[in-house]
């Protein structure tokens, strides 16, 4: 039912799993989960998604039936031969954004018709794990300053929380199931996500989430900079957010939402908000729609 292209070279002939890497592993499982007969490079069935985007897949997209190729989600807008795709939306039927913030930027600051660009995130594997409280708190970290890595860590040792340390970067795979599923809560301390595949796994073991946010994207300068966040897919039933607004106030804010939110820790249930929102059911059904097939 859907042609599938890709190319292995895109995510660096490395063994170690990343985010284009897990995208294309996640689409397949899920197919395959749902039944959904899919071709790789081969233009076999009616429907084509071209999953990335760089110079060999521009070259690939004019080989395929346009009126119904989608396009995305690994696409980087900088690009030069990217420009084709603005000036000729009746190139494809959609451009794929994983999220809403990322839609935005395409829209708001790229030019592209909003009508052309569809958000769909990849699946997220709903595992089987068994609960435990081996320890407090799993703090995960990407991409923010060491200072506020310590600030963290100093605002749990003073209230007598144990953790562990997820670096991004630095765990094999299975480590995300293992460490999340034996933590009470998750400390979530990262930058932008255009998805957050990461994120998302630790929730789907069921641990309630703390997130510090950020507010922005201004990874490409000023000019680009657009309302942002560390968690795109979000629901109270997931945990707490924290959003930095003033800087003479922001602890004292934090330890409160903090408190709150560890003392209720109980009630959140982040599993049931991915088994709706991004469980491979989910995703497969979004993908469906926007080929138009109901």
């Amino acid at each position: 039912m859907i042609n599938l292209f890709y190319e292995e070279s895109y995510w660096g002939h490395t063994n170690n799993m990343n985010g284009p890497k897990k995208v294309v592993t996640n689409l397949l499982a899920s197919l395959e989960q749902e039944g959904i007969p899919y071709a790789v490079n081969v233009e076999q069935y009616e429907r084509n998604l071209l999953l990335q985007y760089d110079w060999a897949g521009h070259v690939k997209h004019s080989e395929l039936t346009l009126e119904n190729c989608v396009i995305g989600p690994q696409i980087w807008l900088f690009d030069q031969h990217t420009n084709e795709l603005k000036e000729n939306p009746h190139y494809y039927k959609s451009i794929i954004a994983p999220s809403q913030w990322v839609k935005d930027l395409f829209v708001g600051k790229f030019g592209y018709p909003e009508e052309k660009i569809s958000i769909w995130p990849v699946g997220i594997e709903l595992p089987e794990v068994e609960r435990g409280e081996d320890y407090d708190c799993l703090i995960y970290f990407k991409r923010r300053s060491s200072e506020e890595l310590e600030q963290v860590i100093s605002f749990l040792n003073q209230r007598g929380i144990t953790y562990k340390l997820l670096k991004y970067g630095s765990y094999k795979p299975e480590q995300v199931n293992e460490l999340s599923s034996k933590s009470k809560c998750c400390f979530l301390l990262n930058g932008t996500e255009s998805q957050g595949i990461a994120v998302q796994e630790i929730m789907a073991t069921g641990t309630p989430m703390f997130v510090w946010d950020v507010f922005e994207w201004n990874d490409q300068g000023e000019q680009w900079r657009v309302p942002a966040t560390s968690v795109p897919f979000w629901d109270d039933m997931c945990g707490e957010r924290f959003v930095p607004a003033d800087p003479g106030m922001d602890h004292l804010v934090m330890q409160d939402k903090f408190d709150t939110f560890y003392s209720r820790i109980d009630s959140y249930n982040p599993r049931k908000y991915v088994e709706d929102n991004l469980s491979y059911k989910a995703s497969v059904k979004t993908l469906m729609e926007i080929f138009d097939v109901t």
